[in-house]
C-alpha cells in the first residue's frame, strides 16, 4: 500500500507546498526553558486588553456630510 500511495502522490502536481509557520525566535529551546510568565502579569495584560476593547467599542462616528469615494 505504501508503494502505491507513493506512486500516486508523485502524480499530484497541483498540490502546492505550504509555507512554513513563521518563527518568532531563533532560540525556541531557551524560550521554552525560561521561567513562566507570572500570573499577575497575565491578569494585567488581560485587563488592559479588556479596557482597550471597551474603548474601541464605544467609538462612534457621527457623519454629518456625505462620504465621497
Amino acid at each position: 500500500h505504501s508503494t502505491r500511495l507513493a506512486m500516486l502522490s508523485n502524480n499530484l502536481t497541483h498540490w502546492k507546498k505550504l509555507p512554513l509557520l513563521p518563527s518568532l525566535t531563533n532560540q525556541p529551546h531557551q524560550v521554552l526553558a525560561s521561567d513562566p510568565v507570572p500570573f499577575a502579569d497575565l491578569q494585567q495584560v488581560s485587563r488592559i486588553a479588556a479596557y482597550a476593547f471597551s474603548a474601541l467599542s464605544q467609538i462612534r462616528v457621527d457623519a454629518k456630510e456625505e462620504l465621497v469615494v
